[in-house]
């Protein structure tokens, strides 16, 4: 996980689909200090096995940043069940700036614990004060059809692909995805860009992704590294870099 800490002063939005979640839960565990977890958009509960403390901030008109635990999520409740609501920039942006957490991660679009998915037109919702977005995808999506049962954004990645739903998900799909300003790199131009293909579980998955990391870092110069990993375990497999010239 030390690829990810290396890339940031320690405000990171994560976007995509295939484990945003696991990648929060993964570094709160592996770090040190004092870790943030919010979001900017509606998502699933947060696992109160993991983190210490959950702060509703509707619930408190001035909420409070000195709750003692070590993990500590800030959100708003929902009127769905399940689900909790994202903070306004101005609310993140106090959370950071009050120096008392080494680190705020947050989740910047939703995906609906899919494997893959290509951001709406007003997805995602990243942070002016963030300085590291990881893009996130699941390996797992490879050779799958593009369904909306393992995918989100049906539409919008028929239209990026210029494919028809039902089409199998190819490793130029995902790159494609990768390298794209309406995919991993949308709304990110003043970013640093980190991306992540997620759930590597297999050798032949490692290998699969590999070879996608390379494809991707051969077609732009956005980003110099990809980190291949299994964040469900908090265990980055490799980290691709771009070969000097």
């Amino acid at each position: 996980m030390n690829v990810f800490l290396e890339s940031t002063k320690g405000f990171i939005s994560l976007v995509g689909a295939g484990g945003k979640k696991s990648f929060m839960y993964a570094l709160s565990k592996f770090v040190v200090g004092r870790v943030a977890l919010s979001s900017t958009t509606r998502m699933y509960k947060y696992n109160k096995s993991i983190v210490d403390k959950i702060v509703d901030i509707r619930s408190e008109e001035n909420f409070e940043l000195n709750h003692k635990g070590r993990v500590v999520a800030f959100q708003k409740e929902s009127s769905k069940q399940g689900r909790v609501e994202g903070l306004l920039e101005e609310e993140l942006d106090c959370i950071w700036r009050s120096k008392k957490f080494e680190f705020l991660v947050c989740k910047a679009d939703g995906a609906r614990a899919k494997l893959i998915k290509c951001p709406n037109d007003d997805e995602p919702i990243i942070p002016t004060s963030c300085d590291l977005v990881v893009p996130i995808v699941s390996i797992k999506a490879l050779g799958e059809k593009l369904t909306s049962r393992i995918a989100h954004r049906v539409d919008k990645l028929c239209e990026l692909w210029r494919e028809s739903s039902g089409c199998l998900i190819t490793k130029e799909h995902i790159v494609s995805l990768m390298i794209s300003k309406n995919g991993f790199l949308k709304n990110a131009d003043e970013y640093k860009i980190l991306p992540l293909i997620n759930m590597a579980d297999s050798s032949k998955e490692l290998e699969d992704a590999t070879e996608i990391a390379e494809m991707a870092l051969e077609t732009t110069d956005r980003f110099d590294k990809v980190v291949i990993g299994s964040m469900l375990k908090g265990n980055v497999k490799k980290v691709v870099c771009r070969e000097s010239t």
